[in-house]
């Protein structure tokens, strides 16, 4: 065992280390697990494989001939459809192909056939015997029978991407498998036109009520439209309604009559403004000016100029008080007088033709009010012609495309197309069919290797024993000092030599078999198991003092006492003195095997009846002591006497005289006189039987005796087969046959 030091350090390298041994090594006991199921349960499964395989072989050698016909059949998706749908057209190819694969495969093509070719015309008679029925099938019964075979004996496929369809028939028939093959193809094309033909038909007549129901709706929204146009007075001038364009023209002279009121009005405030000013004091040359000119005022205004001219002139050169330049100032005044007079005269005129304007705009304002409300009305009016007359458009274009969709679907009806078409007819086959008897075949190895692995499972799962040293010490949490090869008597070559003995003297029965397999064979497996078992004791139990182990079991018939018997040989053949005691009060199995002619022993030591020394018995190397145990019958009180002080007394005088003491205990699950032993035992060696001891029962054993598992140094797995140890713990095995051993003289 490595033992690390406690100031050990370790590093993030030594954890990842031990991480990747970890992963590694639990990869490596999967394998080892793997490989010993297969080594364990292998003849199982080579059994069920031969069975299988000959089974396969009968199979095949008996197995009808079996022909396969096969016809192809193409979809073209691009012939005339009565619906197109809008837009772009996107075909799922998968699943469009696999529709058309289920329609070949489904039960109403095989009825199909089955009546084309008139298969369940003659009802079978009815046949006895063990198997068969004594009442004839009805023509309903037989025909489901017929589906059933057509269907299984049918093979559709689709070859790769490609929109073509391969339709296979087997028969033991050649013929017949190409007759069912074609068939099945023109039923297809056959079913394919008939629903073509229905749907068409249904199409038509559907149509044809809706083309008639249009033609009265689109009748009704015109005649909507013309009946509204008359109760309204709605009128169409060049596209437009009359209304709209009286208003227009009424906005238009409104427009001209608004311009001529601004322009009288300009004239009569400008005359207005002359007169004004010609009237005021200071103002004596206003009509000169810019004024409205008529030819009254003209000659009246030239007359002025003139003789305002000439008054200035005289003014200056004759001076403003000459009667002459009166003369004229006077003459000037009347003139402009006149001019006031006249301009009076043309602002009446004026103010007329401003008045005339004005009364023209407010009569037009009226009118154009007028006609605005009217032209509102009739915009009303006009959105709801609208709407009558998209109605009636909209129910005129789906009664022409139905009316068109019905004449196609007329024209389909009487000629229908299909998408599908036989590509290639199937003929009959040349050369048997060898695909579907190597499918069975390969079914039937497949279930019988199968059935051996399940088999072999269940074996494994149930062997609920010990097997291996690793499974003892996961099981029941101790550790297996070694495992003990089974004896077998062949590999023994020397016979046991009988020693000579001397008249009365007490002496061991030296037999052949595995007690004396260390002293007869000292180099052999058996007897270094025997030392293993002796260095685990002087290890794990120091001291100066004798050291008392007591050897039990679960269960009888385990090897315990020859195991006891055989270590008890080996320490002695050591030098060590060793007393061997048979404490199996019940069943002295061992003091059969070793004194059969003993006639007393312990019972009567304890008792005082015997000396001790009178009843021991020893081997010719005198290192050995064994004292018997005699009984009359069966012995009731046994624990009792394990328990008893005067036993205690008893092994602790041999403590004074002996390094070792063997006992031999009973058996835990039977009795409870181990239990009883542990004041007297320093330390227990259990034994279990490799192959037979149950899991179950030694841990309900040790859990119903916990001094005794408390105290039990180790377990010793008993009877090993050598050779198929390797099946359970390969491992193991290794250390026994492997070549590097064997050269110290290792056997089995």
């Amino acid at each position: 065992m490595l033992h690390v030091s406690k100031n050990h350090q370790v590093s993030p390298f030594d954890t990842e280390s031990s991480d990747f041994h970890s992963s590694s090594g639990s990869s490596a006991q999967y394998i080892q697990m793997v490989l010993g199921f297969l080594r364990r349960q292998a003849w199982v499964l080579g059994l069920a494989g031969l069975l299988a395989v000959i089974t396969t072989g009968l199979y095949l050698l008996v197995a009808p001939p079996s022909y396969k016909a096969t016809a192809t059949v193409g979809i073209d998706t691009t012939k005339f459809q009565l619906f197109q749908p809008a837009g772009e057209l996107i075909i799922d190819t998968s699943s469009a192909v696999e529709s058309q694969l289920e329609i070949l495969k489904s039960e109403k093509l095989a009825l199909e056939v089955i009546k084309k070719l008139h298969l369940a015309d003659d009802v079978p008679s009815p046949q006895g015997g063990l198997f068969g029925s004594s009442r004839q099938p009805t023509e309903f019964e037989y025909t489901r029978q017929l589906v059933a075979v057509l269907q299984k004996h049918l093979t559709v496929k689709r070859l790769g991407i490609a929109w073509i369809i391969e339709i296979s028939y087997e028969s033991r028939d050649p013929e017949q498998a190409a007759r069912f093959a074609n068939a099945f193809a023109d039923a297809y094309i056959t079913d394919q036109l008939d629903s073509k033909y229905q749907a068409t038909r249904q199409a038509s007549t559907w149509l044809e009520g809706r083309v008639k129901e249009t033609r009265e709706q689109t009748l009704t929204a015109q005649r909507a439209v013309v009946e509204f146009k008359a109760k309204n007075n709605i009128v169409d001038t060049g596209g437009r309604l009359m209304s709209e364009q009286q208003l227009t023209e009424l906005n238009s002279q409104l427009l001209t009559a608004r311009g001529q009121t601004s322009e009288a009005k300009a004239r009569l405030e400008r005359v207005n403004a002359v007169v004004q000013s010609a009237l005021s004091a200071d103002n004596s040359n206003a009509l000169v000016t810019d004024v409205p000119i008529n030819e009254t005022i003209a000659k009246l205004r030239a007359q002025l100029i003139d003789l305002t001219t000439k008054e200035r002139e005289w003014s200056a050169k004759f001076g403003s008080d000459h009667l002459a330049v009166i003369n004229l100032h006077n003459q000037a005044r009347q003139v402009r007088s006149g001019m006031v007079d006249e301009l009076r005269r043309v602002g009446e005129a004026f103010k007329s033709d401003y008045d005339l304007a004005l009364r023209k705009e407010k009569g037009l304002e009226t009118e154009v009010a007028q006609a605005v409300s009217q032209s509102e009305s009739s915009s009303r009016n006009q959105v709801k012609l609208r709407e009558l007359e998209s109605v009636a458009t909209s129910t005129k274009e789906l009664y022409d495309n139905l009316n068109k969709r019905y004449l196609e679907s007329v024209e389909q009806k009487s000629f229908p197309v299909t998408e599908a078409r036989v590509i290639t007819r199937a003929a009959p086959a040349l050369e048997r069919e060898f695909k579907t008897p190597l499918k069975i075949a390969v079914a039937v190895l497949g279930v019988g290797i199968s059935l051996g692995f399940a088999i072999a499972f269940v074996r494994e799962f149930t062997d609920n024993v010990f097997r291996s040293v690793g499974q003892i010490e996961r099981k029941l949490h101790k550790d297996c000092i070694t495992p003990v090869p089974l004896w077998k008597e062949e590999i023994d070559s020397n016979p046991a030599r009988p020693l000579p003995t001397v008249a009365g003297e007490r002496r061991l029965v030296r037999s052949k078999g595995p007690a004396w397999a260390s002293i007869e064979s000292p180099l052999s497996s058996h007897a270094e198991a025997m030392r293993s078992i002796k260095l685990s004791i002087d290890l794990n139990c120091p001291g100066k003092g004798a050291k008392v182990i007591g050897m039990t079991s679960s269960l009888p018939r385990e090897g315990k006492s020859t195991v006891a018997a055989s270590l008890a040989l080996t320490i002695a053949a050591a030098g060590a003195k060793v007393m061997l005691l048979d404490f199996d009060l019940r069943n002295p199995a061992l003091t059969r095997t070793l004194a059969s002619q003993a006639n007393v022993g312990f019972l009567d030591v304890i008792s005082g009846r015997t000396p001790l020394t009178e009843a021991i018995w020893s081997d010719h190397t005198k290192y050995l002591s064994f004292l018997p145990t005699i009984t009359n019958g069966l012995f009731v009180q046994s624990n009792e006497i394990m328990g008893a002080q005067l036993t205690k007394t008893f092994i602790d005088k041999l403590r004074e005289e002996y390094a070792y003491i063997i006992v031999d205990l009973p058996p835990l699950a039977p009795v409870i006189d181990a239990k009883a032993t542990t004041h007297l035992i320093d330390a227990y060696l259990f034994v279990v039987e490799w192959g037979a001891t149950k899991v179950d029962v030694v841990e309900h054993a040790l859990g119903r005796a916990p001094g005794i598992s408390e105290n039990t140094l180790g377990v010793i797995l008993n009877k090993v087969d050598m050779d198929k140890l390797h099946k359970y713990d390969g491992e193991t095995r290794t250390y026994y046959v492997n070549k590097h051993y064997s050269q110290y003289g290792y056997t089995h």
